[in-house]
Protein backbone atom coordinates (compact mmCIF):
# COMPACT_ATOMS: atom_id res chain seq x y z
CA UNK A 1 0.00 0.00 0.00
CA UNK A 2 1.75 3.27 -0.77
CA UNK A 3 -0.47 6.07 0.17
CA UNK A 4 -1.43 8.88 -1.96
CA UNK A 5 -3.32 12.61 -1.57
CA UNK A 6 -6.06 11.32 -3.85
CA UNK A 7 -6.09 7.67 -3.09
CA UNK A 8 -3.65 4.47 -2.19
CA UNK A 9 -1.85 2.64 -4.69
CA UNK A 10 -1.20 -1.13 -5.14
CA UNK A 11 1.55 -2.14 -7.01
CA UNK A 12 1.49 -5.33 -8.88
CA UNK A 13 4.01 -7.04 -10.41
CA UNK A 14 2.78 -7.63 -14.02
CA UNK A 15 -0.13 -6.02 -16.13
CA UNK A 16 -4.27 -6.50 -15.34
CA UNK A 17 -5.69 -7.25 -18.73
CA UNK A 18 -9.64 -6.10 -19.56
CA UNK A 19 -11.90 -8.96 -19.26
CA UNK A 20 -13.92 -9.77 -22.30
CA UNK A 21 -17.12 -8.11 -23.39
CA UNK A 22 -18.86 -11.92 -22.44
CA UNK A 23 -17.10 -11.58 -18.98
CA UNK A 24 -18.45 -8.04 -18.05
CA UNK A 25 -22.15 -9.55 -19.18
CA UNK A 26 -21.72 -12.91 -17.25
CA UNK A 27 -20.54 -10.90 -13.78
CA UNK A 28 -23.43 -8.20 -14.38
CA UNK A 29 -26.89 -8.91 -13.11
CA UNK A 30 -28.26 -6.44 -15.14
CA UNK A 31 -27.36 -8.81 -18.39
CA UNK A 32 -29.19 -11.86 -16.43
CA UNK A 33 -31.75 -12.22 -19.69
CA UNK A 34 -29.41 -11.65 -22.07
CA UNK A 35 -26.69 -14.09 -20.76
CA UNK A 36 -29.61 -15.90 -21.51
CA UNK A 37 -31.03 -15.03 -24.53
CA UNK A 38 -27.16 -15.84 -25.77
CA UNK A 39 -26.47 -18.83 -24.37
CA UNK A 40 -29.67 -20.54 -25.64
CA UNK A 41 -28.93 -24.24 -26.55
CA UNK A 42 -30.82 -23.97 -30.12
CA UNK A 43 -29.02 -20.62 -31.47
CA UNK A 44 -27.19 -21.36 -34.90
CA UNK A 45 -24.81 -18.71 -34.32
CA UNK A 46 -21.96 -18.99 -31.80
CA UNK A 47 -22.85 -15.55 -29.49
CA UNK A 48 -20.48 -16.59 -27.20
CA UNK A 49 -17.88 -16.79 -29.81
CA UNK A 50 -18.75 -13.39 -31.49
CA UNK A 51 -18.46 -11.46 -28.14
CA UNK A 52 -15.00 -13.18 -26.84
CA UNK A 53 -13.65 -11.76 -30.47
CA UNK A 54 -10.89 -14.47 -29.93
CA UNK A 55 -8.82 -13.61 -32.56
CA UNK A 56 -5.35 -11.44 -32.39
CA UNK A 57 -5.43 -8.33 -31.88
CA UNK A 58 -9.52 -9.11 -31.26
CA UNK A 59 -11.91 -7.31 -33.57
CA UNK A 60 -13.33 -4.75 -32.38
CA UNK A 61 -17.13 -4.54 -30.80
CA UNK A 62 -19.48 -2.32 -29.99
CA UNK A 63 -22.74 -4.00 -28.22
CA UNK A 64 -26.06 -1.89 -27.39
CA UNK A 65 -26.80 -4.78 -24.51
CA UNK A 66 -30.46 -4.82 -23.37
CA UNK A 67 -30.44 -4.79 -19.49
CA UNK A 68 -33.17 -7.26 -17.99
CA UNK A 69 -36.30 -4.94 -18.09
CA UNK A 70 -35.90 -4.40 -22.13
CA UNK A 71 -36.22 -8.24 -22.61
CA UNK A 72 -39.07 -8.51 -19.64
CA UNK A 73 -40.99 -5.43 -21.12
CA UNK A 74 -39.91 -6.76 -24.68
CA UNK A 75 -42.01 -10.39 -23.82
CA UNK A 76 -44.94 -8.23 -22.49
CA UNK A 77 -45.25 -6.47 -25.54
CA UNK A 78 -45.46 -9.83 -28.06
CA UNK A 79 -47.54 -11.39 -24.82
CA UNK A 80 -44.90 -14.43 -24.61
CA UNK A 81 -44.15 -15.79 -21.22
CA UNK A 82 -40.38 -16.67 -21.59
CA UNK A 83 -37.13 -16.52 -24.39
CA UNK A 84 -38.04 -19.67 -25.53
CA UNK A 85 -41.00 -18.60 -26.69
CA UNK A 86 -39.27 -16.73 -29.38
CA UNK A 87 -38.23 -18.93 -32.31
CA UNK A 88 -34.71 -18.93 -33.46
CA UNK A 89 -33.96 -17.73 -36.87
CA UNK A 90 -35.82 -14.24 -34.71
CA UNK A 91 -33.96 -14.30 -31.28
CA UNK A 92 -30.56 -14.47 -33.50
CA UNK A 93 -31.53 -11.85 -36.04
CA UNK A 94 -32.47 -9.17 -32.72
CA UNK A 95 -29.26 -10.67 -30.89
CA UNK A 96 -26.86 -10.03 -34.03
CA UNK A 97 -28.97 -6.44 -34.39
CA UNK A 98 -27.36 -5.12 -31.17
CA UNK A 99 -23.70 -5.67 -32.49
CA UNK A 100 -21.61 -3.50 -34.29
CA UNK A 101 -18.68 -5.21 -35.52
CA UNK A 102 -15.28 -3.25 -36.20
CA UNK A 103 -15.97 -0.24 -34.10
CA UNK A 104 -15.24 0.44 -30.29
CA UNK A 105 -17.46 3.39 -30.65
CA UNK A 106 -17.13 5.14 -27.07
CA UNK A 107 -19.53 7.55 -26.36
CA UNK A 108 -17.04 10.57 -26.57
CA UNK A 109 -17.28 10.62 -30.10
CA UNK A 110 -20.44 10.00 -30.52
CA UNK A 111 -22.57 12.31 -32.18
CA UNK A 112 -25.89 13.14 -33.44
CA UNK A 113 -27.17 11.47 -36.81
CA UNK A 114 -24.39 8.62 -36.63
CA UNK A 115 -25.66 5.63 -38.12
CA UNK A 116 -24.34 2.19 -37.67
CA UNK A 117 -24.24 -1.52 -39.55
CA UNK A 118 -24.65 -4.30 -37.20
CA UNK A 119 -23.81 -7.82 -37.80
CA UNK A 120 -27.27 -8.69 -38.28
CA UNK A 121 -26.89 -6.13 -41.62
CA UNK A 122 -29.51 -3.69 -40.34
CA UNK A 123 -28.82 -0.23 -39.71
CA UNK A 124 -29.34 2.09 -35.73
CA UNK A 125 -29.57 5.88 -36.06
CA UNK A 126 -27.44 7.40 -32.64
CA UNK A 127 -28.98 10.74 -31.62
CA UNK A 128 -29.21 12.69 -28.56
CA UNK A 129 -32.56 13.19 -27.21
CA UNK A 130 -33.71 17.02 -25.48
CA UNK A 131 -31.88 15.85 -21.86
CA UNK A 132 -28.79 15.47 -23.10
CA UNK A 133 -29.37 11.18 -23.30
CA UNK A 134 -28.16 8.97 -26.03
CA UNK A 135 -31.07 7.40 -27.80
CA UNK A 136 -31.04 4.15 -30.63
CA UNK A 137 -33.29 4.40 -33.34
CA UNK A 138 -34.03 1.21 -35.12
CA UNK A 139 -35.48 0.01 -38.38
CA UNK A 140 -38.99 0.62 -36.94
CA UNK A 141 -38.91 3.55 -35.49
CA UNK A 142 -38.28 2.17 -32.15
CA UNK A 143 -36.25 3.81 -29.46
CA UNK A 144 -33.79 2.57 -26.98
CA UNK A 145 -32.34 5.22 -24.13
CA UNK A 146 -28.82 4.56 -23.29
CA UNK A 147 -28.74 3.97 -19.76
CA UNK A 148 -24.51 3.37 -19.19
CA UNK A 149 -22.21 3.97 -21.31
CA UNK A 150 -18.02 3.00 -22.04
CA UNK A 151 -17.96 -0.47 -20.27
CA UNK A 152 -14.48 -0.95 -22.30
CA UNK A 153 -13.51 -4.68 -22.70
CA UNK A 154 -10.75 -5.84 -24.16
CA UNK A 155 -12.68 -6.76 -27.47
CA UNK A 156 -14.83 -3.80 -27.20
CA UNK A 157 -17.12 -1.57 -25.68
CA UNK A 158 -20.80 -2.03 -23.83
CA UNK A 159 -23.28 0.66 -24.30
CA UNK A 160 -26.74 -0.69 -22.02
CA UNK A 161 -29.89 0.23 -23.22
CA UNK A 162 -33.27 0.11 -22.14
CA UNK A 163 -35.43 -1.44 -24.78
CA UNK A 164 -34.61 -4.53 -27.33
CA UNK A 165 -34.44 -2.57 -30.95
CA UNK A 166 -35.64 -4.93 -33.65
CA UNK A 167 -34.22 -5.20 -36.94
Amino acid sequence: DVTATNGVVHVVDAVIGLPSIVTFALADPNFEILVQALTRDDLTMDFIGLLNSSTSPPTPLTVFAPVNNAFVNLLDELGLSGLNDIEEPTLSAVLSYHVVVGINQGSVTLSGGSEFTTAQGGSLLFNINDNGAGILTDNNGRTSNIVAVDVQANNGIIHAIDTVVLP
